[in-house]
């Protein structure tokens, strides 16, 4: 009985504390508490009362109305696990289609180039054959990072085991430089160290993985001559731990959208190698460690990543501060198939042009139109350079790949239908997002057509068939 009234007193204290301030301040209380009906069903309540006061303005009794609000209640809360459960399912399907992106643009490669050495047989030269074999290594060694980094990040969500000590700043940093020289080399980027003399409370392994993705991050997204420098302060209870560079900096949007898994903000197709998951796994593990992961940065200026963790020792209290409704759909029809619109815009051999940005798919593309004789084959490897060759020559067919250094698919597609040179050229999208939603959306932007990675071999030269077929000039 003592424990239910001090359960009671605990939940009057705030209405209470309302109300005195209320008094306080000369306006009405407001509130909301829970009560129990005599059938033993919970109901919430509003509370608004006022004091009236008499001529000489003492307060002489407080009067008020209570009103239930357990459906309006009852209705929020449904409205918030909707939009939750909404935002948790957008989330997957992002990731999803990331995933997708990322585990198909490789397999393109490995299937691609053993088909294209599967059907060249004998006639393949040596060196084509070590080209081909070479490619199919590095897409296996992406895909093997991949899948460990994917397993690293599921281990550190599913709550990998985490031994929080006290440990050493110093000789941690010691043991993780090296491991980035050969990187910092090849980008002839140079890594220093400054002050460093703290413990932090922290897993010495995990505290490693995460000093080492944010090196080699900072080292990857630098500039031929940069500086990537790490070091770390006293902050009251806490250690500072700060990893800075000189590289190209991102943007707000840019830096929100760093710690999602597989969102490389389009760095993946300059050649850096990397999955993007490494800044997904450093959050989780500095959180699982009790710290915080804080980042700043702006284009052209640099990134500085701060790790936040509770100092070992006590430290002395030095003060700081962090830093710093739709438009009615229209009715669709689905396009008509690629095969019919096929038609040959001049006289000499048909014309293909492949617009994307990944050489190695331009390799593989390449070697399956030189199989046939009489086909034109250009690429380009942006959006604006495909633009330009379109207008100059156009082709009588093109493969856009969808996401571009310097736009999307559906911009390139859309200048492409604005121009009356280029604007009846098929057009077919070329893409490692094989999402039902990505598909249909290319369709009904008015693409002719939408293939997926890995290529289908068969379906390309069936492709191939028709437009050297296609009756020239009509």
């Amino acid at each position: 009985r003592a424990g239910r009234q001090e359960t009671v007193r605990m939940r009057r204290a705030p209405m209470l504390a309302e109300a005195a301030r209320a008094a306080d301040e000369g306006r009405p209380s407001t509130a909301e508490f829970r009560v129990q009906w005599p059938d033993g069903s919970w109901h919430w309540l509003a509370a608004r009362a006022a004091l009236v006061h008499d001529d000489t303005g003492r307060a002489l009794r407080r009067f008020g109305v209570n009103w239930d609000v357990t459906e309006a209640r009852s209705a929020q809360r449904a409205r918030e696990q909707g939009e939750a459960a909404l935002r948790a399912s957008e989330a997957k399907s992002r990731f999803l289609s990331r995933m997708s992106h990322e585990l198909r643009t490789p397999l393109n490669a490995v299937l691609g180039f053993t088909r294209l050495l599967l059907d060249g047989g004998e006639r393949i030269g040596a060196d084509t054959r070590r080209r081909h074999l070479e490619q199919v290594e590095i897409a296996g060694q992406h895909l093997l990072t991949l899948i460990d980094d994917v397993l690293d990040l599921s281990s550190v969500e599913a709550g990998v085991r985490i031994a929080v000590q006290p440990a050493a700043l110093a000789p941690l940093v010691e043991q993780t430089l090296p491991l980035v020289a050969v990187l910092a080399q090849r980008h002839d980027v140079r890594v220093s160290s400054g002050t460093l003399d703290y413990r932090v409370q922290a897993d010495p392994l995990r505290l490693r993985q995460v000093l080492l993705n944010l090196l080699s991050n900072a080292v990857k997204y630098n500039r031929p001559g940069g500086q990537v420098r790490i070091d770390a302060q006293a902050c009251g209870a806490q250690v500072v731990i700060a990893v800075s560079d000189t590289g190209r900096g991102m943007d707000p949007a840019e830096l929100q959208q760093a710690f999602e898994p597989f969102n490389r903000l389009g760095r993946e197709t300059e050649g850096i190698e990397g999955t993007g998951i490494g800044l997904s796994i450093v959050r989780s593990l500095v959180e699982r460690m009790g710290g915080t992961l804080q980042a700043s940065s702006s284009p052209g200026s640099g990134s500085r990543f701060e790790l936040w963790l509770a100092a070992a020792d006590a430290p002395e209290q030095v003060p700081c501060a962090r830093p710093p409704a739709g438009a009615q759909a229209r009715p669709w029809v689905p396009p008509e198939p690629v095969s019919r619109r096929l038609r040959r815009s001049r006289t000499g051999p048909p014309r293909l042009l492949y617009i994307e940005d990944n050489p190695v798919n331009v390799v593989l593309v390449q070697e399956l139109a030189a199989r046939r004789s009489g086909l034109d084959f250009a690429s380009a490897p942006d959006g604006e350079a495909g633009l330009r060759q379109a207008m100059l020559a156009p082709p009588d067919l093109i493969l856009l790949d969808m996401q571009l250094p310097d736009g999307d698919g559906h911009a390139v597609l859309r200048r492409l239908r604005a121009e009356p040179l280029t604007t009846s050229i098929p057009c077919i999208a070329l893409s490692a997002n094989a999402l039902p939603e990505d598909i249909e959306r290319a369709l009904r932007a008015g693409f002719d057509d939408y293939w997926t990675k890995p290529l289908d071999f068969d379906r390309f030269d069936r492709l191939l068939d028709l437009l050297l077929n296609a009756t020239p000039g009509v």
